[in-house]
């Protein structure tokens, strides 16, 4: 992997990489304190992709570029790349304020909508047997349901959305954009390929700092999000060493195919880690957290860590390795085949 000499913008700068596209950079309230945005210049105006947390701050960066270097532009469209909230959240603000096209898959549509729809109690709920069947201690749990309502505190009503498949096409003045989907980090991402140019507008699934969290799907406890996510490395490898990648955190880079194969290491470790510890034992959601993390994990980012661990013992039991069985305080153990 191979850092770009492209100066990284201040938060709600405006920075031209091509001709047709532009990147901008928003604040967030967490670890991971930033996210990244792009703009494509298209024949009928800009399209937007992703819109930023709802927050003051976001609506203080949109209204600077809508009344700085946007303020003569024509917006034509949104690009939603998935229903997390730094990439969901001001989608409908964005869609009211310019009464345009908004484009999500149908997977990313439905748990953001599953989401805020939700009655407290049914929130609650959902939440209280997530953190159940990891074995999270009573007093720790009690804890982790009073700031389970952040979704619908960080994301606007939903705009009405356009459904889009992978194989959709986006032009730009100088580009065709094809976008594909894929689980892993989200339930039908969206990241978008200009073959001729060389360039990937990546989202979140190509990051080259950090792995992205492979998030728990809430719904569904069988769906193999890990399994989905190491496809997706391995054939994305496809897009080689000259492809400039723009990803939605941190900095573009090229080499892609390179950390691709360091991501596929990063998770094939974990899962040996956790193939040793049930050669030994039967484990929990709680107990392989210790074991993948190399740091203690806080309520803040324990939604994260759930979602993470409990995909590398889905995959383990997708693949034959091992099985799940729940116990009278509804608690999923995993142990070896």
């Amino acid at each position: 992997m191979e850092k770009l000499n492209i100066e990284i913008p201040n938060f709600g700068e405006l920075k031209q990489i091509e001709e047709d596209l532009y990147w901008t950079q928003f604040e967030l309230p967490f670890r991971l304190n930033h996210v990244n945005l792009f703009f494509l210049v298209t024949n009928d105006g800009w399209l937007i992709i992703d819109s930023g947390l709802k927050s003051d701050h976001s609506h203080e960066m949109w209204n600077n570029l809508l009344n700085g270097p946007l303020c003569m532009q024509k917006i034509c469209g949104l690009i939603i790349t998935h229903y997390h909230p730094d990439h969901m959240g001001m989608a409908g603000w964005l869609q009211k304020k310019f009464n345009v096209p908004a484009y999500t898959t149908e997977k990313e549509f439905f748990t953001a909508n599953k989401l805020l729809s939700m009655s407290e109690e049914e929130y609650s709920k959902l939440f209280n047997h997530v953190f159940q069947r990891a074995g999270m201690p009573l007093d720790q749990k009690n804890e982790m349901l009073k700031a389970t309502r952040l979704y619908k505190n960080r994301v606007y009503e939903l705009p009405k959305f356009e459904i889009i498949k992978k194989g959709k096409v986006f032009n730009s003045k100088n580009g065709k954009w094809i976008v594909r989907t894929d689980s892993g980090h989200s339930p039908e991402h969206i990241s978008m390929f200009d073959e001729k140019r060389k360039l990937y507008l990546a989202g979140d699934f190509l990051l080259p700092r950090i792995s992205p969290n492979i998030s728990d799907n809430f719904f569904d406890p069988k769906d193999d999000r890990l399994g989905g996510y190491l496809t997706y490395l391995n054939d994305i490898k496809k897009i080689g060493s000259e492809t400039l990648v723009f990803p939605c955190h941190d900095w573009p880079f090229k080499k892609g195919n390179e950390r691709a194969d360091n991501l596929i290491r990063h998770h094939e470790n974990r899962l040996n880690i956790l193939k040793n510890e049930m050669a030994e034992k039967k484990i929990n959601i709680m107990n392989s957290i210790d074991l993948i993390f190399d740091r203690k994990i806080g309520n803040e980012q324990m939604h994260f860590a759930i979602g993470e661990a409990r995909a590398h013992l889905i995959h383990l039991e997708s693949i034959g390795f091992a099985r799940s069985e729940t116990d009278l305080n509804e608690v999923v153990w995993y142990q070896k085949n």
